[in-house]
């Protein structure tokens, strides 16, 4: 029991070292107020708030720009992997000749790098914003996050943390989630809306599912049923001292699925009246009544044969 409660503090540890050191730039109020930070008119600003501290991911659409700095890593990435293969191959060549020679099977050949063999992180973890549980701009009756990013259009990627190479943790919505824009030079509050505007009860995962159950079962038996986190309404506001502050909030729009990049728990955003419905496993842009395309998704579980 021992060895495993060390095991279980040796991942939390690293879990924690991941939501600290996987981030966009947080802004802390105590360096607002003492004007250690200031407003940076090419930057973004995203706000989470809520009555308790959370954890999050967006992820940023890739632009022109990013893709192009992908390509441009890949390509190096793909240069050095044929300067290994070079001297690999050369090296099967000796081994390969030497069981002719000795009429045994010889090795298998090193397969041929290729961009698509090559291993680079995806564009879209290229700018990815993580938030929380650390790093509060403010706490008191209500819990504030602000991360500065950089400008575009973000897709709330779920209480995720962790990633780029670190351990990461939680649910990604890669079923469904929505999009919204973030501009140069303003603060874009969200509130508490990733929490309370999607319909929770009308799209039961299998953790909500255990829960209820559980609740139910307590009921039966007399108990008193356990707190839960139950946000009552939407709410947006920043505190006093962002006022000066450029703000303003974000039109959300429905958006399709995401890979699992991390090889987490998947899940997806419940419906939001007029913006995020589902036909069955697809998304649906209530705005527009359109079933969204999404992308052939890549799972990252090596399927038995």
């Amino acid at each position: 029991m021992r060895i495993v409660r060390t095991l279980i503090a040796v991942v939390l540890a690293a879990i924690l070292l991941a939501s600290t050191a996987v981030r966009a730039d947080p802004v802390e109020e105590k360096d607002v107020i003492s004007g250690k930070a200031k407003l940076d008119p090419a930057k973004g600003y995203i706000l989470v708030s809520g009555p308790v501290r959370q954890i999050g991911m967006f992820l940023r659409v890739p632009d022109e720009t990013t893709i192009a700095a992908w390509e441009k890593d890949r390509q190096k990435a793909l240069d050095k992997a044929l300067r290994a293969y070079k001297q690999d191959h050369a090296n099967w060549q000796i081994l390969a000749d030497n069981a002719k020679a000795n009429h045994t099977a010889p090795p298998p050949e090193p397969p041929m790098p290729t961009l698509q063999t090559v291993k680079v992180d995806p564009p879209e973890l290229r700018d990815m914003a993580a938030f929380g549980p650390q790093f509060v701009y403010a706490k008191g009756e209500t819990v504030y996050y602000l991360q500065a990013v950089k400008p575009g259009t973000y897709v709330w990627y779920g209480s995720v943390m962790g990633g780029n190479g670190l351990p990461a943790g939680g649910t990604c919505m890669c079923m469904g989630t929505v999009r919204f824009e973030v501009k140069p030079g303003v603060v874009t509050d969200t509130g508490n809306w990733f929490i309370a505007a999607p319909k929770w009860a009308e799209d039961m995962d299998v953790a909500r599912m255990t829960a209820t159950e559980a609740a139910a079962k307590r009921a039966a038996e007399g108990k008193e049923p356990r707190k839960t986190f139950v946000v009552d309404a939407i709410r947006f506001g920043l505190p006093a001292s962002l006022k000066a502050w450029p703000s303003a909030q974000p039109e959300f729009h429905a958006s399709g699925k995401l890979n699992n990049f991390f090889g987490i728990f998947i899940s997806r955003l419940p419906p939001v009246p007029d913006i995020l419905g589902y036909h069955r496993d697809i998304p649906v842009d209530l705005r527009t009544g359109q079933e969204i395309e999404s992308p052939t998704l890549v799972s990252r579980a090596k399927i038995k044969k």
